[in-house]
This record gives structure tokens, sequence and C-alpha cells, in this order.
């Protein structure tokens, strides 16, 4: 295998000629049967967009954004993208009309796909039409110069856009370094895509996947039942999951009837995992099977740790990986172990960060020495390894007590007919803030207010105790399991 750096297009061509017809993805739409795309299917695929972009006026070095669910058009879209050399930036499908707008014109955008009608510059159906109209003349693999452009969550206001500098290119076999065969990550296994491609880490792994000649398992919306089904029906070896996935599919596990045999890598990221739900994974897939790592698209650097690590180090998210760490007090003074405050750090390879582009980017808030926040706070004990304790715009004061959201809703999770949980604060005459607690029951379950307060008083502080208590039918929570709690802050209107 080569180790010179190529193109993720030069690289899908150069699989699609070893491989041919053997299969590349395999696409479990919601509705109706399985769908099978080979190597030489799938580089077809991506040479018939990458001609349509070319005749849409994209040229190296453009941005082209699209709204695409999790369909095979995501995966040959974004490769096409790239082909010619332009950036992508991947959009929720379900983005308002008026939002697309803002973000083409923050983005400078060549061009928007989306999979609905009035969305974008090009609907999927047309743009496919253009595609298929198109004479079948080669197209150069060019090397996109940056290949991503990273959004932030955009809990309020527009996402923040960020990319790093660098040729987007990799050497086979190692598409992310050492950080990735640390996480379970092999070459030429089955890997599980069940997160919304909208997000840049299921977006990220599922094109480090084609990279190493994985077969891809993409599931066009996310079932707990069927994604444990589907890991033994398809022999899937790796699975990256986030908590809220991983609590769905724990309860539904039995049911399931699956044995979870073939899956050596179990892992998980994107949001705080409860420590009864990791303990509940290691029990089911053991310790050597579950993995985590803790980081951001900012790539400042990155956390990793094994289930074994975590039995000895319990609730902590690893050690720094080729990154150093730094706590820092509200004073701006390094904290000694043990003691809270904002995390910061600085990965050994400096050109791997992003930075943020467009208009109105953020300055990034960094150190002397070069170590940078995203705002989370934790602390790290005597070993290094690191413990966090939430966002820091999420911890409420109430009383005078710090409260952790992430605490409450890790013991609501745990209340036998709670399916979801999110807590968060509102201002309050009384306490500076009230605690506020939106749960949804489990299928056929109902919850008492009463019955709630109960559980948490016997697991809990008395200002961690939620003031108010509302039962919701869902939570808006993204295509990657994530909850907005500003936005939902904002909509609250506490009773009483």
């Amino acid at each position: 295998m080569t180790k010179t750096p190529i193109s993720f297009g030069a690289r899908l061509r150069q699989l699609a000629a070893e491989r041919g017809d053997a299969e590349a993805v395999r696409f479990l739409p919601a509705q109706g049967e399985a769908q099978i795309l080979s190597w030489a299917g799938l580089n077809a695929m991506a040479d018939r967009y990458a001609r349509a972009l070319l005749a849409r006026g994209v040229r190296q070095g453009d941005v082209v954004a699209f709204a695409l669910g999790n369909i095979p058009a995501h995966l040959a879209l974004a490769i096409a993208v790239w082909r010619v050399g332009a950036t992508t930036m991947v959009l929720d499908p379900g983005i308002k009309t008026e939002t697309a707008a803002a973000m083409k014109a923050r983005s400078g955008a060549a061009l928007v796909v989306a999979q609905g009608d009035g969305l974008g510059d090009v609907s999927l159906s047309e743009f496919e039409a253009l595609a298929n109209g198109l004479p079948e003349t080669s197209v150069e693999d060019r090397v996109s110069t940056p290949g991503k452009i990273v959004l932030s969550g955009g809990s309020t206001g527009l996402p923040k856009m960020m990319c790093d500098d660098r040729p987007f290119t990799r050497v086979p076999g190692a598409s992310w370094g050492r950080v990735a065969p640390r996480l379970g990550f092999r070459c030429d296994q089955t890997q599980l895509v069940c997160g919304a491609m909208s997000h840049n880490a299921p977006f990220t792994w599922a094109q480090n996947g084609l990279f190493e000649g994985n077969r891809l398992v993409l599931m066009e919306r996310f079932d707990a039942v069927r994604a444990l089904r589907v890991i033994d029906q398809y022999e899937v070896g790796f699975a990256m999951l986030v908590p809220t996935m991983m609590v769905r599919m724990i309860d539904r596990l039995e049911e399931s009837g699956a044995t979870l045999s073939s899956l050596h890598a179990l892992y998980h990221t994107g949001a705080p995992c409860a420590g009864w739900l990791k303990q509940a994974w290691i029990d089911v897939l053991g310790a050597e099977r579950v993995t985590e790592m803790y980081g951001s698209g900012e790539n400042t650097g990155q956390t990793t740790i094994t289930g074994s690590e975590w039995l000895a180090h319990q609730g902590s998210v690893g050690r720094g990986f080729e990154t150093e760490i730094r706590i820092y007090g509200p004073d701006g003074a390094l904290q000694p172990t043990g003691a809270p405050g904002e995390i910061f750090m600085r990965p050994d390879d400096l050109s791997g960060r992003s930075h943020y582009t467009g208009p109105d980017a953020p300055a990034p808030e960094r150190d002397a020495d070069g170590f940078q926040s995203i705002g989370d706070v934790g602390w790290l004990d005597d070993e290094g390894y690191l413990y966090l304790g939430g966002r820091r715009d999420d911890v409420i004061n109430t009383g005078g007590v710090k409260v952790h959201p992430e605490t409450v809703e890790a013991v609501l999770l745990r209340a036998p007919e709670v399916s979801d949980a999110v807590v968060f604060g509102v201002d309050d005459r009384e306490w500076g803030q009230r605690v506020i607690a939106c749960v949804v029951p489990k299928d056929g379950c109902s919850l008492e207010e009463t019955a709630l307060r109960r559980f948490c008083h016997a697991q809990l502080g008395p200002q961690e105790v939620p003031k108010v208590f509302r039962i919701c039918d869902t939570l808006p929570r993204d295509g990657f399991g994530k909850i907005r709690r500003k936005a939902l802050r904002a909509a609250f209107v506490p009773a009483g």
C-alpha cells in the first residue's frame, strides 16, 4: 500500500479499479429493501456528480454546500466536490431556507445542493438529471485546500465556520494518524454509519471508512432495534455512537436478540456519557471493546480512553492523546490536580488545528503558549486523566450552588420510566436560576413529578434536584443526538 498522501477522489478511483463490483455501501432506507452500491458504482456516481459540478461552474477552491440526508448521494457528492478540488460544507437537510441562504452568503459558496425543492440553488433530483445528461468525459482528481468547512453547533444564531488550510489528502492505512487505531478503527472491515452525516463526526468517519476500504452499512434513519440487529446481520466490526443512541440501544438490546459478537469496537463521542451507561455497555461487550474520544471541531486536541482505563478512572474521558492539557481557574491561574476550571488544550501537531473563518469570525481563546479553550470545564486527576464538568455557559448557579446539568441528566436517565432528559437553568428572582428538567417517558410508561422528584432526592444534592419537571413527547435533539440547551431555555416559559 502506498505511503504517499492522496486525495479522497484519487483513493476511491484506486479502490474502484482494484475491487470493481465488490460491495462498498449497503444502504438501508427507512422504508423498503436494502440497496447495494459497488466500488465501481460509487466511483461512477462521484464522476457523474463531478461533471455536473463543473457544468454548474464550480472550480477548484470554491465552496459547495449540500443539505442531504443519510443516502448514498451524500457520500458520492462529497467525493465529487473533493475530486474537482472544491471544499465541502455539510448542512442539515431540515435547515430553514433563510438559514441556508445565510450560510451560503457567509461561506461564499458557489453552489448549494439540497434534497428538498426550493431549499438551495438546485435540488438533488435536478442535479442528478444534469449529471445523467452529460457526456462521460474524464475528470481529473484535484486536491482541495481546505477540504471541509466544519460548522459549530449554532445553538444560538448562525453556526461558526471552521477549517484548516492543509491540502486535503491522506495516507492509505493512516487516514487519521494514530488516533483511529487507538479507538478500534481498522481498515477493510464493515462499519456502521447510523449518525446523521450532516454532522462532522459521522461524516468524517464515514469518509475515512471509504478511504480505508471499509464496507459501509448506511442507515438512512437511526432505529435502536434495527441498528442492533444490523450489527449481527452484516457482521459490523466498528460503530460510532453518541450517548443518546447508546441509551436507546441498551434499553432495547434484549428485545432485539442481538449478540453483537462481531463488534470489536464501540466508539462513542459527541456528548458526556453517564457512568451507569458506560458500565452497562462494558458489561455487555467487555472493557476492551468500548472506546471514547473527547475533542472538538476546532481540532484543539483530544483525549482517548479505553474501557479498561475507564474502570480504573470512572467518569474520565481519558488522557491527552498527542495533546497537552491545562486547567485554568476563573482568575486565570493554573489549577492544581483535582481542582475544576476551564479546559485548555494544545495538540502536538499545530498544523492540524482549525481556525474560524468567514464574516465576524471570532478570535480563538488561547493562552500565551497556544493552549486553546472551547468553553468546557473539568479537572485532571494525578495521572493526567480528564474529567468533564459540562459547558462553561451551561452551568446553573442556583442559590449560590453551581449545578452541572449533565450530572442531573445522568440521574434522570437512570429512572426506569425515562427515555430522554435535558436539564437547564432559567432566571429566578429567589434562586438566581431555577433548575428545569424536561423528560420524555419510555413507550407505554407514564411519569409523575412526585416520583421523579423522589428519585432525584435519593441521588442528588438538594440544590441539584429540579424545581420544575416538564413531561414532553420528544426533545429537540439534532441528528447527532445533541440538545440545544440555549435555544430550549430561550423558548421555555416556566410554569407557575
